[in-house]
Formats: structure tokens, sequence, C-alpha cells
């Protein structure tokens, strides 16, 4: 990694001052610390670049960054079936059937690993009894299949080639079809099994003891009952309790946002703003050759509130279930604590469907983790089982997940703020015009830089990335605007590979500091502004989410500390042979004309602008023939600091001190030898430089451009002649 930094001006050198000042900074972004525990996507491009800040001779904050250098995330693949990563010899399945009846046994695949990948899905008859064994998507998540078998095979295998799944937790749900032949007759536990295969497209990504997975599902011949059940989402064909309508059930939405929603049925229960319900429907099959007892219970995860008196019979539309010992119709016993329900149906002729339906809350803790869902049941007759000892569940139905959608919001604010007092007046357009939303620097010289301090807040329910860029702006055309962490010197980059630099991942709730830090032009007229630039925050996740602060500079000034020959200065310190803000000047302000050996008198007024900075400053005070401290003077040349009115006479100084916002003047007198041959406008440069940090953390300095003129020096001499008189005293 290179850094490079550019010197002020053509032909200055750092001295040791501006060594000591540099400060380099590595900003590697894999995220915040509230970034998620999911792995980068595959191809996330994940940046890296360093900075050095330095302070030049004139006290200006510089910033040189180097080249950028970028890892590209490659791909890791690693997968499960039916939560399995390893090949087992586990049965997963267990299900009755009568002869002549078709079995479907459900499974998922769930690629766990940071891409998208294929997979050959292998299911192999083990004893090759089935008279058919046919393979369908379960794309609706409702334990019955979707459009027609993607494979059939009489004998197996059957196999699916190249099913693709998305990375990252994506699923692909299936279920695998046994048709038991009419013909067989002696019932058989197990009547069959079958092995399920899984291997991925690409297995040069996977580990080896995860480069395939296996499982079984095993079903039994039967004379007597036999039952399958599936779950699902959506609306019942019957009637919700009190003969109303249940409420809308889709796949996948927001979770509640309110901890007070309903969770007992009343008529007209439905969705809202706040409160999402959903519908849960179990179908029961008797695919055996008898009546049976039928069992089950379903215990509902933390991402739902299962909902009072709205569980509904299909024996009995309408007619609300007892949730209790009593009050359910003939025929059925029903009951729920908390979360987990328990029914028993008394009989079940065979070749019957019945439903159970009920209503449940995705609550305000619903997430990726807590809302998919199986019940359990006994796939045999159960004739001794109670709602209160239920007996033998040892088989379960497809799993039914409502996908939980995010909810993202985002505000941008000033550091310090809330959440309340940054919103904006016009969302992402106007923000409002108090502290917490409105930060304002009272003054930056020409040339600076000043950081203004911000906050983002994630107000969405998930992690998201805040992308951030400039919305508006009337800084001067040269002003550079850019994004850093709270060091004011690493930069941020982009996080999420859509070119634009961003917060890195946020956590639901969480907030993140930063800083915008704004650089001036030199040229820019000192006394101008007010400046204004409107800081957008955007959401990674839904860009129609938008929000912004605004960064507000109220003056240029001259320069923290300001060299001038005047009181009120002279044009611009760094054009012609002007001294007002940071100089020098390529041409001399004043030129005082003065013979060899005699002083020259410059006056000189210190202005110490940093009324951020400290009560008071201690500037040393400087003089050499080039723009190069500490430098050195022409020979035998001497210049002495004196205080104002002091002259040539007055007792050298080599400090003083000015109080924030004052100015203090002195004098600089400069003597060239007695023996100095005649000389037209030889520069001499003035610096003053703080012996204190300033406000911007690091010595300040101004320097400006004068000279003397020497001429010859003055020569006094005189002659004796006589006069051809005198006087005499006579004596006497």
């Amino acid at each position: 990694m290179r850094i490079e930094a550019t010197y002020p001006r053509a032909g200055e050198k750092p001295g040791l001052a501006w060594a000591s000042a540099i400060a380099l900074t590595f900003g590697l972004l894999f995220g915040s610390s509230n970034a998620s525990a999911a792995p980068p996507p595959a191809n996330t491009v994940i940046g890296n670049q360093a900075s050095a800040s330095y302070t030049d001779p004139s006290g200006v904050l510089q910033l040189a960054t180097s080249n950028l250098v970028q890892t590209t995330i490659q791909q890791v693949g690693s997968f499960t079936l039916d939560g399995f990563n390893q090949p087992t010899t586990n049965i997963v399945n267990t299900s009755s059937g009568a002869a002549g009846t078709i079995i479907y046994a459900p499974h998922v695949l769930t690629n766990t690993g940071n891409g998208t990948d294929t997979f050959t899905i292998r299911v192999v008859d083990d004893n090759s009894r089935f008279s058919r064994v046919e393979v369908f998507a379960d794309s609706s998540l409702n334990g019955k299949p979707t459009g027609p078998a993607l494979c059939t095979a009489t004998p197996t295998p059957c196999v699916i080639s190249a099913q693709s799944v998305a990375g990252n937790n994506g699923v692909f749900q299936f279920l695998v079809a046994y048709t038991i032949p009419a013909t067989a007759t002696t019932p058989t536990t197990p009547y069959d099994t079958a092995t399920i295969t899984a291997t991925p497209g690409t297995p040069a990504l996977y580990t080896a003891s995860n480069s395939s997975v296996v499982d079984k599902d095993q079903v039994n011949l039967t004379t007597l009952a036999a039952f399958s059940v599936t779950k699902s989402l959506g609306i019942p064909a019957v009637s919700a309790p009190g003969g109303g309508a249940w409420p809308s059930t889709p796949s996948s939405g927001p979770r509640s946002s309110s901890a007070s929603c309903a969770t007992t049925w009343t008529a007209g229960l439905t969705s809202s703003a706040t409160c999402q319900y959903v519908v849960f429907t179990l179908n029961i099959t008797n695919t055996g050759g008898a009546p049976g007892k039928f069992v089950l219970t379903d215990t509902l995860p933390g991402g739902y509130t299962y909902v009072g008196g709205s569980a509904v019979w299909s024996s009995f539309p309408g007619t609300a279930l007892g949730d209790g010992a009593a009050g359910d119709p003939a025929g059925i016993s029903y009951e729920t604590s908390g979360n987990a329900l328990t029914a028993v149906v008394n009989s079940l002729a065979p070749n019957v469907s019945q439903t159970i339906s009920f209503v449940a809350l995705v609550n305000s803790t619903a997430g990726s983790t807590n809302t998919s869902n199986i019940a359990r049941y006994n796939s045999v007759d159960s004739p001794t089982a109670t709602v209160t000892a239920p007996g033998t569940t040892d088989s379960t139905t497809n799993s039914v997940k409502y996908t939980v959608l995010a909810a993202y919001g985002v505000v941008l604010g000033a550091n310090p703020s809330t959440v309340a007092s940054a919103n904006d007046t016009t969302a992402g357009i106007t923000p409002n015009t108090t502290t917490s939303d409105t930060t304002t620097v009272s003054s930056a010289p020409a040339g600076g830089t000043i950081k203004f301090s911000q906050t983002a807040y994630n107000v969405g329910d998930a992690t998201d990335t805040i992308n951030l860029s400039v919305y508006n702006n009337t800084f001067p055309v040269g002003t550079t605007i850019g994004f850093f962490a709270t060091d004011g010197a690493t930069p941020m980059l982009d996080s999420n590979g859509d070119g634009i630099a961003d917060t890195g991942p946020v956590a639901a709730g969480a907030s993140t500091n930063f800083v915008v830090r704004v650089t001036l032009p030199a040229g820019v007229a000192v006394a101008s502004g007010p400046y204004t630039a409107i800081i957008r925050g955007t959401s990674a996740g839904d860009s129609s989410k938008i929000e912004a602060t605004r960064d507000t500079l109220t003056s240029v000034i001259g320069s923290l500390v300001d060299l001038t020959n005047s009181a009120a200065g002279t044009g611009i310190g760094s054009v012609g042979g002007g001294d007002l803000g940071p100089g020098p000047s390529p041409s001399p302000t004043t030129t005082v004309t003065t013979p060899a050996g005699q002083g020259a008198i410059f006056p000189l007024f210190i202005k110490n602008n940093d009324t951020a900075g400290p009560a008071t400053q201690t500037y040393t005070l400087q003089a050499s023939q080039s723009n190069s401290f500490p430098g050195n003077l022409p020979i035998g040349w001497s210049v002495k600091f004196v205080a104002s009115g002091a002259g040539c006479s007055g007792t050298g100084i080599t400090t003083t001190t000015v109080a924030a916002g004052a100015q203090q003047a002195i004098e600089a007198c400069v003597t060239p030898p007695s023996n100095q041959l005649p000389v037209i406008a030889q520069v001499i440069y003035f610096r003053v430089l703080s012996s204190n940090s300033a406000s911007t953390g690091a010595s300040v300095s101004d320097t400006k451009t004068d000279a003397v003129t020497v001429t010859s020096a003055q020569t006094y001499s005189a002659t004796l002649s006589p006069s051809n008189s005198g006087q005499v005293s006579l004596p006497g």
C-alpha cells in the first residue's frame, strides 16, 4: 500500500513539525460492530484504504489517501438436508398407509453457504417395493405438490438435477411421494424405506464431510387407520368463529410493531399497520384401511402468539373450539396452554380429510429464526389418547414459515442528538432547524477543513446499511466534501458493493457516528458565507427511506492565526502582495528602504482567530530569507522582534501571547550589515507558529512576505582650511 502526500507549495519540504504531525489511519471496512452474523455474500467487495493527515505551515489540516485496495469475497459452500450436514441413516419421516395409497414425505434443503449453487437430489427405494416414486416441489410450503413431478421413477432412482438454491439460508422445500402397490396385502412395519441423497453442483466449494447429505424415509403398510397431516398458511374453506371472515394471511410481510395487539378472537379481527395476524390450517387425512382415533400436538415458536378462541374444526364450520377442558363440539377434544395446543379427533374414516384452523399473531419478536413451525402427530390409531395424555406423536408435518419482511427506516442527525429530535421537517429534503439536525460551525479559514460530527440511526427492525450522499450544498466551487469515521481521517467506503460510501451494517435500533469533512478552497473570499450542505442517509434495504441533516459554516476567516502589516490587512494572503488570510503572498506586502547597517522597522499584527481554541495562544516569532523554516537570513543580517513602538533599540522578544479573538501589534527590526552592498527588495519572510495545539488539534501558523531595499551606508567627512587670521593676547 502506498501513501502519498502533496506538499502545499512548490519547493517546500516538510520540517520536523510536519513529520511529527502525520497520523496514519487504516480503514478496513468489514462492517461495524453492529454487523449481523451472516457471512458476506459471495463476490462482495471489501475495501481497504489508508490515509495520512498533516498540518501544513499555514495551520491547515491536509489529508492524503492511499490507493484503494479491494478484496472480493469468494464463495464458500455449505448446506443441510432436513437439518443434517453430513450423511446419516436417520429416518426423518415415518408414515403409514393402506395398499394403493400415496404417502407424501416433506424435506427441506437449505443452502447455508454464501452464494447460489445447484444441487442434485436422488431418491432410492431401498427394497424396490414402491410401485412409483415421485418428487414434487412444495413452493407454497403447505405440504402439497406444486406443479408437475420433477422426477418420476419405476423403479428408482428418482433424480432431480441442477436444482438452484440461493445462498445465505435459501431453501428448496420438496415432497417425495411413495405409492404403495394396490396388490400389497400383509401389514408390514416398515413396508419399505427410501434413501434421499443431496449433493452440491460445485463440490470444490465444500468440505469433504459436507460433500453430500443423506437421510431416510420410512413407510409402513397397514390395514388399520393411518394418518397424514399437512400444515399451511392461508384462508381455510370453512367460516371463522361466529361465521365471520378470517384475517387475510399472506406468506410474508411485517411483524407486529405493537406489544398490545389483541390475542383473543373477536369478530372482525384483522391485520393492521401495527398488528399482523395469520391463519394456520392442519389438514388431516386417513390414508389407512379402517377408522381410527387421531391425536395431534402443535407448539408455536416464539415469533407467534396463539389467539384464544380462534380455532375451528371443519366438521362444525363457524363454531369456535373450546381452548379448555370443555366447550368443544361432539367428536373432538381441543385444549391449549399458551402457544401449545393438543387436538384429539375421536374417529376419522378411511379416505376422509378434515381440517383444524386457528389464528396466530405474528408478534413483535418475530424474525428469521422463530417463525418456522411443524406439528406432530401419531400416524396410526391412538385408541387411548386424550388431550391431557396424547401419547406418542412421532410423525411431523411439513414446515410452514411466515417470512418476516424487514421494515426499514433511517434518521440522520447531529452528534449528539436523538431519533426524536433529529427527525426532518420534510424527510430527506428539509432537516429541522434545531441543533439536533443542524450542525453549525461559526468560522473556518480559507483552505481549511471543517469536521461536522453526525449520527446515523437505524430505526427499522432489521440490520441495514445506510448510504451517505450530499443532496444539496452551497459551498464554493473547489470545496471537497467526504465521509469519514469518527477519527476524521479514515474514509468511509462502499461496504455493500453498490458504489456509494456507507456506514456499513447497523443493527436494528442501533446507531453509528461519522464525520462529514469539508475542505474549503484556498482562494475562497474572506468574510464570505454562510455555506450549507444537506447530507442524506438512504436505507440500502429500502431506497425510499431517506433522511437528512444540515451542516452549516457561518463565515470564512483569513486563518486561525493571521499575520499582517496592518490591523486591517491587505488583499488576499496568497495573491499578489496581500497578507490577509493564509500566506505567504508571491510579492512583498511592505518594502522598507534603509541604509546598510541601519535597522528597518516592519509593523506586524498577529490576529488569533481561533475562538474555538484555547483562551490564549502563544506564538513563536520567526524570520527567514526563504519560505522554509526555521530557515536563515542573508549573511550578516539580523532580525529582532520588539514590542510595538519600541523601535530597534527595544528589548528583543521571541514569543508573544494573544487572547482568542484578539490582535497583538509588534515590530520587527531588520538590520543589514554595514558592508552590505545596495540591494533592491531583499525578500524577508515572517512567520508566527503556535506553541500549543489549536482547535484543529495541531499547531497553526501564518507566513507573510515583506522586503528590504538597502542603500549605500551614510558617510560623514570634514576638511580644515587656514583662514590666515588669529587672536593674540598682549601681556600686561
